[in-house]
């Protein structure tokens, strides 16, 4: 033990991270194993980028030390990293000096504007706006809010005369999530949705729930959950399970598989998705994505975005764009290309859709 320690201790002196990270797993793996060793091996994992296996080691500390400050402190800064708030706090609640951090605290806020064309004489540009809050009620407890408001114009022919009518679709939304930390790497959500649908003469009150569950690991994310209530007088689930894979432990490459099972109007309709991620230089990354599936009344992001349009959506793909304008403030662009069904007659189009966002981190 003390030959470990005197070495290891060199090593992080000298920031000799990827040495102490072999040196400290094979000394782990012989079976010397300590707290100050797995301190500057979790250390030198963070300091090297990987932030998943940093919190391994830390939770090893944490499992025999659930007050040690220096494992706390650092596995709070490593989930923070993730952009994993919701463990970050329940670690932040361990730690006798939070460094100014309350109990009860914003989060972020956020803005986001879409609009979408398409090329179907018979449908007008559509457009949508959402602004978001989320704050911390404890340190187990997060509750995120938003509000948003979707816009189209129809056209169709009279049943009675050769002439169009305009008819606009609206759409108003407000989105509440309450998250609760049952451990470190557990955590259970729960969501609901109200939803203001006006169209022709019609005006619908939409209530939709969601619940779930998340398990985070060395590696990946895993999530499973349910969509379910009526959504313009029709019953709607979905049963949902999302992977999200960390092969360098961070936010440099990551993918995300989504798959989804839909009861709709007394029918079935599986819905897959998959993104992939990357840092491309800094400050910047791309994501792309896909999703495949009959997406009419599809339920997104933990039930925050709703495909209902007056069409529905067949085939989707996009780009985002991720730009971190400074410690506190993101910058989202987004692309997504839309294959789509006309409701009206049988025909096919095409809607591209660009988004501008901001999230604001206090």
């Amino acid at each position: 033990m003390q030959v470990a320690d005197s070495t290891s201790t060199g090593l992080y002196n000298s920031g000799d991270w990827k040495e102490l990270i072999v040196f400290g797993n094979q000394t782990v793996k012989s079976g010397i194993d300590f707290p100050g060793l797995r301190l500057k091996i979790a250390y030198a994992y963070m300091m090297s980028g990987n932030f998943k296996l940093a919190l391994k080691n830390y939770d090893d500390i944490l499992a025999n030390d659930s007050y040690n400050e220096t494992a706390r402190f650092y596995a709070y800064l490593c989930n923070s990293y993730l952009n994993n708030d919701l463990a970050a706090s329940y670690n932040a609640g361990y730690m006798q000096n939070r460094n100014g951090l309350n109990s009860f605290a914003f989060i972020a806020a956020g803005a986001e504007f879409s609009t979408k064309e398409n090329d179907d004489i018979n449908r007008g540009d559509a457009s949508y706006s959402r602004i978001s809050l989320s704050n911390r009620l404890s340190w187990r407890w997060q509750l995120e809010q938003s509000l948003a408001y979707y816009y189209q114009t129809i056209f169709r022919l009279s049943n009675s005369k050769n002439n169009s009518i305009d008819e606009a679709d609206q759409q108003k939304e407000y989105y509440a999530k309450l998250s609760y930390a049952a451990s470190a790497h557990f955590s259970i959500l729960g969501a609901y949705h109200y939803v203001n649908t006006n169209f022709k003469t019609s005006v619908d009150n939409s209530n939709l729930g969601f619940i779930g569950a998340r398990f985070t690991a060395p590696y990946f994310d895993l999530q499973v959950d349910m969509n379910f209530g009526n959504l313009d007088k029709k019953p709607i689930e979905q049963y949902n399970g999302k992977f999200t894979f960390y092969p360098t432990g961070n936010f440099n490459f990551y993918t995300i598989s989504r798959v989804s099972d839909q009861h709709l109007n007394a029918s079935d309709h599986i819905i897959l998705s998959q993104a992939i991620g990357f840092k491309l230089i800094k400050n910047t990354w791309l994501e792309s994505s896909v999703t495949i599936g009959n997406q009419d009344d599809y339920l997104d992001a933990d039930g925050l975005y709703i495909y209902n349009a007056i069409d529905k959506t067949t085939f989707k793909c996009g780009e985002t764009l991720f730009y971190q304008l400074s410690r506190h403030m993101q910058l989202q662009l987004n692309y997504v290309y839309e294959k789509k069904d006309d409701s009206y007659q049988s025909l096919n189009y095409d809607q591209n859709s660009i988004t501008l966002g901001l999230i604001w981190k206090f």
